[in-house]
């Protein structure tokens, strides 16, 4: 029988810290930098909990004895500079909204950029909608946003999430804009984060560009298989349940220990209800995930072209490679040619379809890497 208790593997947003596994060294150096007013870019792969973790610092820190308000920003959705302020806006509204005459300030300070209270379609929370149309626009707009934040009583720490976004905006100064407005409000801290390393690296670590050494940089790595092991096994315990070792070993190796695969296949495993789980409980719950999956990996399939897929195949079939373009993996798995396998690397690279991960070349969804293996593999 089914446990009425709630499914505690979280697979999107933050339920609290009762939900979110251990990751108490990365929590201490967010919290020192926000304390010390350092201003920090924080780089993991995608869907390692990075945003868990920093929706848990916000939790944490607006805790604490000291007022503190955190204004998270998601810039992932956005396509260009209007829809920026849009979200930035959104999101200082939707944190102060309850305080007096907060919207008559916020609109008054906008004011030429003609604000509009909306609905968010999806969420019905409140947003803010500003009229964008110049490259002053745009400065002016962040600039009063930044002062109406700086003018707040109390510290505030604002989050970009998904940062690199702003280097794909047609509008090809923006790095160099916000920037210029970041530095006259140098009492608001910044925490910079996003998935894309090479890129994020660029902005913060390339001497040309305009955030060039502008804030401490941190590397959101792998929870260990220790804590990630007590975390699973509590929950379990909790609900009067049991998971063998042998089975916690094949989930982290299945799922590279990456959160959010881990997260995936533990909560399928939590729902199925059984009292006891083993490593067989383990393979019925990979092999269903597979199996759901797989017209969406069907469809990659007869998207990509050929030899990209061939080249993800390989990739699978190694579980990561080091070398792609030497030649015995060339060889081994019929590919064309080494410039042939750069090509395609790259373009899978830009498609977000492969990673360069622990020194290794891996497909990035790591349920598509299994079912590939599942198939293709000799």
């Amino acid at each position: 029988m089914k446990n009425a208790i709630m499914n505690p593997f979280i697979t999107g947003g933050y339920a609290g810290p009762e939900y979110f596994c251990n990751r108490t060294d990365e929590i201490t150096r967010l919290s020192d930098a926000v304390v010390s007013r350092r201003n920090v870019t924080l780089i993991s792969l995608r869907r390692m909990g990075k945003t868990g973790l920093l929706k848990h610092l916000k939790h944490l820190t607006e805790g604490r004895g000291k007022p503190c308000a955190v204004v998270y920003t998601d810039l992932l959705p956005t396509m260009n500079c209007s829809e920026m302020l849009n979200v930035v806006s959104t999101s200082l509204f939707r944190v102060r909204q309850k305080e007096k005459n907060f919207m008559e300030k916020m609109f008054g300070m906008l004011g030429s950029l003609r604000p509009r209270l909306t609905v968010d379609t999806l969420t019905g929370e409140p947003a803010i909608e500003l009229k964008v149309e110049t490259t002053a626009d745009i400065s002016m707009g962040l600039d009063s946003i930044m002062r109406l934040i700086s003018e707040i009583r109390q510290d505030i720490v604002f989050i970009f999430d998904e940062f690199q976004q702003i280097a794909k905006y047609p509008e090809k100064n923006t790095e160099a804009i916000l920037r210029t407005v970041i530095q006259s409000y140098p009492l608001i801290l910044f925490i910079f984060s996003g998935s894309s390393k090479h890129m994020l690296e660029n902005m913060f670590m390339s001497a040309g560009s305009p955030f060039y050494q502008s804030s401490e940089m941190m590397y959101l790595g792998r929870i260990s298989e220790k804590d990630y092991g007590e975390f699973i096994k509590g929950h379990f315990t909790q609900a009067g349940r049991d998971i063998e070792n042998d089975a916690l070993i094949r989930i982290f190796r299945w799922t590279r220990l990456h959160t959010w695969y881990v997260q995936y296949v533990c909560s399928i495993i939590y729902e199925q209800g059984y009292e006891n789980i083993d490593v067989a409980e383990v393979n019925r719950v990979l092999h269903r995930i597979m199996t759901d999956f797989e017209p969406q990996y069907i469809n990659y399939r007869n998207l990509l072209p050929g030899h990209q897929f061939r080249l993800l195949m390989a990739i699978a079939a190694e579980d990561g490679v080091d070398q792609p373009t030497a030649g015995g993996f060339i060889s081994r798995y019929g590919l064309t040619s080494p410039s042939s396998v750069s090509a395609s690397l790259k373009s899978l690279m830009e498609k977000e379809m492969v990673v360069h991960d622990q020194e290794r070349w891996q497909v990035y969804d790591v349920f598509f890497s299994r079912w590939l293996q599942y198939h293709y593999s000799e």
